[in-house]
């Protein structure tokens, strides 16, 4: 048996405070699965920025510099994808 307040310990609130119901059910345990449009666009291009090693380690201390290899890393697939798009019709002309 769940203790009723299991899913609310270590939560801080001010003092005289107490959580509604609402509050409670957004906490650990009580959250639904709610599927976001397009999210799988956002997933795939992080999958593709984890194959440049560079980005796959914390190298830079600048975001700047990171931020330079992350446009950089999708410019070289967007120009992979051209240059394979342009040799199959170059082939098929």
């Amino acid at each position: 048996m769940q203790r009723p307040d299991a899913n609310i310990r270590g939560y801080w609130l001010p003092e005289g405070q107490e959580l509604t119901e609402a509050q409670i059910k957004t906490f650990r345990g009580h959250r639904e699965f709610i599927v976001i449009k397009k999210r799988w666009i956002v997933e795939r291009s992080f999958a593709w920025l984890s194959f440049d090693r560079r980005l796959n380690r914390e190298y830079d201390l600048l975001p700047e510099t990171t931020e330079a290899f992350i446009l950089l890393s999708f410019i070289r697939r967007m120009l992979r994808r051209l240059a394979a798009f342009a040799q199959q019709h170059a082939v098929s002309a």
